[in-house]
């Protein structure tokens, strides 16, 4: 299954359609900063960033699908510009396998303890990267776990060189 995750995209529509078409995907999450009325693109589930203004879209959310238990946020209330460790006291909190978040502009794409952090960068202003991003995760559920795979991509569908990695996470614990 693919999951598109974008974020940080700060009023700019003019890639999703794009993104959405390209790729057959059972998910696609925006993790924020979007800054564009949500009915101009429903088919990203969203969450508020600290530049969004639709009281209407929380900010944070937790999605089951298969194997993964999502832990959706922009990271601003996180500190994430600063440091990880308010996000991975909260993902498990949440019992998450995979955390998506943005607010950096910087894609991150990192394991650690079980659980896998994906920042997909921005579609609108990169930082520490040349190229807007977006994140597409091949998830494939295996006996006692999933594989994500994480590739970046241009705005065009264009996957990174050298930034592509797979990794093997535990099945989310169910409550």
């Amino acid at each position: 299954m693919k999951v598109i995750v974008v974020s940080d995209t700060h009023g700019s529509i003019e890639h999703l359609p794009g993104i959405l078409a390209r790729h057959s995907h059972a998910a696609a999450f925006h993790c924020g900063d979007f800054c564009y009325p949500r009915e101009q693109v429903p088919a990203f589930t969203y969450v508020r960033g600290n530049c969004d203004s639709d009281m209407d879209v929380p900010e944070e959310k937790v999605t089951e699908l298969g194997a993964l238990r999502i832990f959706q946020t922009h990271g601003h209330a996180y500190g994430v510009k600063q440091n990880a460790m308010r996000l991975r006291y909260r993902a498990m909190e949440e019992q998450a396998n995979l955390v998506l978040f943005g607010h950096t502009h910087e894609i991150t794409a990192i394991q650690e303890n079980g659980i896998l952090y994906v920042n997909p960068g921005s579609l609108l202003l990169p930082r520490s990267y040349f190229l807007p991003t977006y994140a597409l995760l091949t998830v494939e559920e295996r006996e006692g776990g999933v594989q994500v795979e994480v590739s970046f991509r241009s705005p065009e569908g264009k996957k990174q060189p050298k930034l592509e990695r797979t990794f093997i996470l535990p099945s989310a614990v169910r409550n």
